[in-house]
């Protein structure tokens, strides 16, 4: 967890607690729920292994959920259409900076963790973007996930991003996962539903004129600081 607290941040802990209908969720004092609906399986009909714009042009039919929530629900992969997932990131910095934009797939059992990896064949349109610079180069790129089950691969897995916050309507969060992504029968269970604290900052001052600013968000942003959110998913129907 990267620690960026100025003299006018105070960094407070969210706990978080298993969500109605999904694995994920915030209690305390917000509560958020997001839906998605599948879209026709016709806008995925198509081989986006290798060509990144093709796959980034799913993006324009996926479906965004009805309220942002800290996670954004189940992500459902199948073997032979892929589940997309749209991700807009935000990095700020006077310097242009070349970050990696992955996406994560974990496997978490109560005395083991590993990478999920193996069980899928993960597609991104770009695995790293260059930010910031006097340009704010890539401000607000798109990247898009295709996720693909492979042949007998089976289980509920936590999804993760190379990203330090998720935008959530409120406040930034920083969490140990974002999602949960389901194939085959959904058995056996990886994902942890005992939650560690997620963590986010809140500005306890006046807002300095020269920090950076997110279409949409009232929060202070900080430089230097990779912010991401979901923008999209459409979950696989085969």
């Amino acid at each position: 967890m990267r620690n960026r607290v100025v003299a006018s941040l105070l960094v407070v802990a969210v706990l978080a607690a298993a969500g109605a209908g999904y694995l994920f969720g915030v209690g305390n004092e917000h509560t958020y729920t997001s839906t998605f609906t599948s879209v026709s399986t016709s806008t995925l009909a198509v081989s986006v292994a290798g060509n990144s714009s093709t796959l980034l042009a799913q993006c324009s039919h996926a479906e965004t959920p009805t309220s942002f929530a800290l996670g954004f629900g189940l992500i459902n992969s199948g073997t032979t259409i892929p589940a997309v997932i749209c991700v807009q990131y935000y990095y700020f910095s006077a310097v242009p900076t070349t970050l990696a934009t992955s996406m994560i797939i974990k496997a978490v059992q109560t005395n083991r963790s590993f990478s999920g990896d193996s069980n899928f064949t993960l597609i991104a349109s770009a695995n790293h973007l260059l930010f910031g610079g006097p340009q704010d180069a890539d401000e607000g790129a798109v990247v898009a996930y295709a996720v693909t089950a492979k042949p007998g691969a089976s289980g509920t897995y936590e999804v993760a991003f190379s990203g330090d916050y998720m935008l959530s309507p409120s406040e930034p969060e920083e969490c140990y996962y974002y999602a949960t992504l389901v194939a085959g029968n959904w058995s056996p269970l990886y994902a942890t539903t005992n939650f560690d604290p997620c963590i986010t900052y809140a500005f306890t001052g006046t807002t300095p004129g020269n920090l950076p600013s997110i279409p949409g968000v009232e929060y202070p942003i900080l430089t230097d600081t990779l912010y991401f959110r979901i923008v999209g998913v459409i979950n696989s129907t085969g």
